[in-house]
């Protein structure tokens, strides 16, 4: 995709184009948005299996909602924090990267809440069909 972007900003425009600095404008955001997305995606990401391990260990094994939740707000709260930050900060006004941050991490947080009962579906239907998880997980301290 960032090949396409720079393919596209780097070809002339046509003759008749009145809209090369806007075209310009938005196209140049694209290789710090998906820079931002990419570290935001592997920060939290990395967290969030991380923690719904730990959960897992700190409750035995039920409270499948509670791991579910409880590890993905905050990896929620890093990808928001981090991607909103890296893509907007400096381009846009403060206030309204702040006002994107909430926004988006209370957005993501409703659908982290009515995930929970295609949670407990999914891993119903599933469970009979897969081996046991080990309890630990090499490498990961606790």
């Amino acid at each position: 995709m960032l090949l396409l972007v720079y393919g596209a900003r780097a070809l002339p425009a046509a003759g008749f184009w009145q809209g090369e600095a806007a075209y310009d404008a938005v196209l140049g955001m694209v290789p710090r948005v998906v820079g931002a997305s990419m570290v935001a995606y592997l920060v939290s990401q990395h967290h969030d299996v991380i923690a719904f391990h730990f959960w897992r260990r700190v409750t035995g094994g039920p409270y499948l909602w509670l791991r579910n939740n409880a590890s993905t707000v905050v990896s929620q709260a890093l990808d928001t924090g981090i991607f909103i930050t890296a893509a907007f900060w400096g381009v846009v006004p403060p206030e309204v990267v702040w006002n994107m941050m909430l926004t988006q991490f209370l957005l993501k947080l409703g659908i982290a809440v009515v995930d929970t009962p295609f949670c407990y579906l999914a891993v119903g239907l599933l469970r009979p069909r897969l081996k046991p998880e080990p309890d630990v997980m090499p490498g990961v301290p606790g």
